[in-house]
């Protein structure tokens, strides 16, 4: 049986069941606080906690799943992956034990025909109701239920919380693949029991003394391997035998020119994972889940290089595994271009670098070879250097019998994040870290209802002019946020508030211009710079609409990686791969605006983390959060966790225009925006220029034409279509007020393509005079030729021009010397002031002995200047236009 078909059989057996088929869901969980999907039931643990309540009692899903706690054994076991389908089964207060132990047995024995005698089952020792089920109602024999522990047969999501026993359906490959023991049994480590699905009961709930409660809604949450089911109804007895691996094995195979079985299993193991992390909006890093990507992607090039293959191979193998798994997500096919490009750039990254810390390696084994141990700092080398996963060294390391000081490992690893925070530590960072704050309390911030306050004075830091508010309306800088600037006053005095910092203690500084006589005590008006702050929070309301429509128009994959947020402009970091296309900018523009034009309401609910999580706001992989939150609401668009100050309505915001985007790193891209007042501003002063810069063009256009016309040339005037009417800017303003991005980009493109055509136009005139003096230089050349004169037997011409560029003049001397074969050439041009002169040498007088570089010399010196070149052309310029005949006569006198 195909394993598109078991997994097609498997979802339609439990809807027969009355099961909901849910779509499974991303790699990427929606709870910020875990890594990666690694079970079926993490979509529905808010339902198992209690948090939510269930839409649909029954529920069958295929859930792709990541784990890399057994990284080190894939591919040399039959079983052992990173990358895994799991089919399951759930009850949220429905059915229990019973029915899911019948469901499976029948799904099992029925549908999928496997002999009941290659099936044994193992249940919790102390769960007596699941082992009679299996007695009695299924009718096993004593002899093929086996009563195993805790480690087991007992599973839990934490040290408290809710848990229950397990019953797990083994498939037994035979005594010839087991360890021969008495004793052998589904707990051996042998490869005798393949286990195919543990059914989880959930019933109890376990509080922090460690005592079991039972759950007044108990829940059955079951998990069967793909790859293991099809390995038996595939007749295979390895999971990279099935169809699941077999053709991307090939592929592998084909490519390589050494055999190792151990490699070829993991490449092809990692590349699923690999294609599927992509897909779902994973890129390499250095942290998180960026991490593991990056771990699996060098993990395979190394066997790459093991089998033979030099170049980046597995960007040409996305495909195969798109293909393959097209019909089950046809999103991994969508997405197929931005993930070969991922895999691509980062392989081809890792193989800069691959070959040299190879080499160390090798080196490091060499020194080695005694004590077998690579200290730390080399290990780190490995990593910082040469790219090097510090479990890929270890694992290559290991291989060879050898061990790695991770601790020492460690040390270097945390001594550079020190070094690297140090060196980011902004100026008001390293103010902070100058300041002992151990003895306050957090900051009372009032500034989300209040702008201003009476309030007082609990410290003074004198040194750094600092001050601490009993409470205060300045927002400390955060989140991305800047800090508020504004007033202090008191007794008829002021001290201007220059910025807001926040420590991490939660302590609010003050950063005023001077303290006068400000001391620890002192009651004063503490004011913040409202316009100021009302522009900020247009920007931050922005950014979270800039981020909603973000992942409208490029998926679900573009996460928010950090932010700037001030009253001039807003700065976005979000992951995505490719640069945005015009199409894409503006279709994001387009629905901000759409937005600010539908006058949102804007809210900020006050939750717990847990509520907040329920509700569906976004929260950022990594933040910590407290255990209330605020959840920034914009009508029923945007959802988001957020500490920051905000407009009331979408309306506040005005505008919304993208000024520019591009990469900022592997992955990541930035976009700079404006909104509020800053955007319109822009927007009408950008035109402003745009129609300032088509006037001026049109004035050179047309000084050009008749200059042109002058030189004989034909004037040709086409500007009166370019020309632009002034009540355009003025619907440019009202497309603004209107929140009309369409018609604002559309005559912002029609004022540059004004400007870049009439540059064009300026530009071909511009050549065509120069043409048009070129001519007539060439017929003054032809009068020239009366002007020269002999000196010995040498045909010698001086002349001087005005207003000739030397480009003028090197295309007289080279018509000159056209005409005359054998000279010297001396000309030069009094240009604004200042002389440009030229000298050129036939080479037959060159060979004679006379050298325009030498000749240069002398006409220089003459005019106060400089000039160098070669025997037979020679160059320069001087600021004396006086000496010109004097140079004519030095030159004249080199010659004789």
């Amino acid at each position: 049986m195909k394993s598109s078909e078991i997994r097609e059989k498997f979802l339609k057996f439990f809807e027969g069941k009355e099961h909901k088929i849910l779509p499974g869901s991303s790699l990427v969980p929606k709870d910020p606080t875990v890594l990666l999907t690694l079970a079926g039931m993490l979509q529905f643990k808010p339902i198992f906690l209690g948090q939510e309540k269930p839409t649909f009692r029954r529920v069958t899903t295929v859930q792709r799943c990541m784990r890399m706690v057994d990284i080190d054994k894939v591919g040399k076991t039959p079983r052992h992956h990173t990358f895994f389908e799991m089919l399951g089964n759930f009850s949220f207060g429905d059915y229990f034990k019973k029915e899911a132990i019948l469901f499976a047995w029948e799904l099992l024995t029925r549908e999928f025909k496997i002999p009941v005698t290659k099936l044994k089952v193992a249940v919790f020792e102390k769960d007596e109701e699941a082992y009679q089920i299996w007695r009695e109602s299924i009718g096993l024999p004593s002899e093929v239920i086996f009563k195993l522990g805790e480690e087991n047969n007992f599973w839990s999501a934490g040290p408290t919380g809710p848990c229950g026993p397990c019953s797990e359906i083994y498939f037994d490959l035979g005594e010839e693949k087991g360890c021969g023991k008495p004793t052998c049994a589904p707990s051996c480590d042998c490869d005798r029991y393949l286990e195919l699905w543990n059914l989880v009961f959930i019933e109890y709930n376990r509080n922090e003394k460690g005592e079991l409660l039972f759950l007044k809604q108990k829940g059955i949450d079951t998990g069967m391997g793909l790859e293991r089911i099809a390995s038996v109804l595939q007749g295979v007895e390895d999971n990279f035998e099935t169809d699941l691996f077999t053709p991307l094995i090939r592929r592998i195979e084909a490519l390589s020119k050494n055999e190792s079985k151990i490699s070829t299993r993991i490449i092809a193991d990692h590349l699923r994972a690999i294609t599927n992390l992509i897909a779902d909006g994973v890129y390499p890093e250095n942290t998180g889940r960026g991490y593991v990507l990056r771990r699996l992607i060098r993990r395979a090039v190394h066997h790459g290089k093991l089998l033979g293959i030099e170049k980046p191979f597995l960007y040409e193998l996305v495909s195969e595994v798109t293909n393959f798994m097209k019909d089950a997500y046809p999103f991994l096919k969508e997405k197929e271009k931005e993930i070969i490009g991922v895999t691509k750039e980062e392989e081809e990254s890792f193989l800069t670098t691959l070959a040299l810390g190879m080499k160390y390696f090798k080196e490091l084994m060499a020194k080695h070879q005694t004590d077998k141990l690579i200290n730390g700092k080399e290990a780190f080398k490995l990593h910082d250097t040469y790219g090097f996963p510090i479990e890929l060294t270890q694992e290559l390391a290991e291989e060879l019998g050898y061990q790695i000081e991770i601790e020492g490992f460690n040390q270097e690893m945390e001594k550079q994040r020190t070094q690297a925070r140090l060196a980011q530590l902004t100026g008001r960072e390293k103010d902070l870290s100058l300041l002992d704050l151990s003895g306050f309390k957090p900051t009372e911030f009032v500034g989300y209802e209040k702008y201003e306050l009476e309030t007082k004075v609990i410290e003074v830091f004198k040194e750094h002019n600092f001050v601490i508010l009993e409470k205060t309306p300045f927002y400390g800088e955060s989140g991305g946020q800047v800090g508020d600037k504004g007033v202090l006053s008191w007794d008829h005095k002021e001290a201007n508030v220059i910025d807001t910092y926040l420590s991490p203690q939660g302590i609010i500084l003050h950063k005023v211009d001077n303290l006068l006589d400000l001391k620890k005590g002192t009651k004063v008006k503490a004011r913040i710079d409202l316009s100021r702050r009302l522009a900020t929070a247009a920007h931050h309301t922005a950014t979270h609409l800039l981020h909603r429509a973000l992942r409208e128009v490029l998926g679900e994959h573009a996460f928010q990686r950090g932010s700037y947020v001030g009253p001039d402009k807003l700065r976005f970091d979000f992951t995505h791969f490719h640069r945005l296309s015009n199409e894409e900018l503006q279709k994001v523009e387009q629905i901000v605006n759409q937005k600010i034009k539908e006058k949102l309401k804007v809210e900020v609910l006050e939750k717990s983390y847990e509520d907040a999580l329920k509700m569906g706001a976004m929260a950022l992989f990594g933040e910590k959060y407290g255990k209330k939150v605020r959840v920034l609401k914009i009508g029923n668009y945007s959802l988001e966790l957020c500490g920051g100050t905000h407009v009331k309505s979408t309306a506040d915001i005005l505008f919304f225009k993208i000024i520019s985007e591009n990469a900022l790193g592997a992955g990541v891209r930035r976009i700079e925006a404006l909104a509020g007042q800053a955007a319109k501003v822009f927007i009408v002063y950008r035109a402003k220029s745009l129609y300032e810069e088509v006037e001026t063009l049109i004035k050179k256009y047309c000084n050009l034409q008749e200059e042109k016309e002058k030189l004989g040339g034909k004037k040709t005037i086409e500007t009166n279509i370019f020309e632009v009417e002034f009540t355009e800017l003025e619907r440019i303003a009202q497309a603004v007020d209107h929140q009309d991005s369409v018609n604002v980009n559309k005559f912002l493109d029609h004022l540059c393509g004004r400007v870049e055509w009439l540059k064009e136009r300026v530009t071909k005139a511009e050549k065509e005079i120069e043409s048009l003096k070129q001519e007539k230089i060439k017929a003054a050349g032809q009068e020239l030729l009366a002007e020269v004169e002999l000196i010995g037997n040498k045909k010698v011409l001086f002349k001087e021009f005005k207003d000739y560029t030397l480009e003028n003049l090197r295309v007289l001397s080279d018509f000159l010397q056209a005409k005359l074969s054998s000279c010297v050439l001396v000309l030069a041009s009094v240009k604004e002031d200042k002389v440009l002169f030229l000298i050129t040498v036939t080479s037959d007088l060159v060979a004679q002995g006379i050298s325009a570089k030498n000749l240069a010399a002398k006409f220089a010196q003459a005019i106060s200047g400089r000039g160098g070149g070669k025997d037979n052309k020679a160059e320069g310029g001087g600021k004396d236009p006086a000496g010109i005949h004097k140079g004519f006569e030095a030159v004249k006198k080199e010659i004789e």
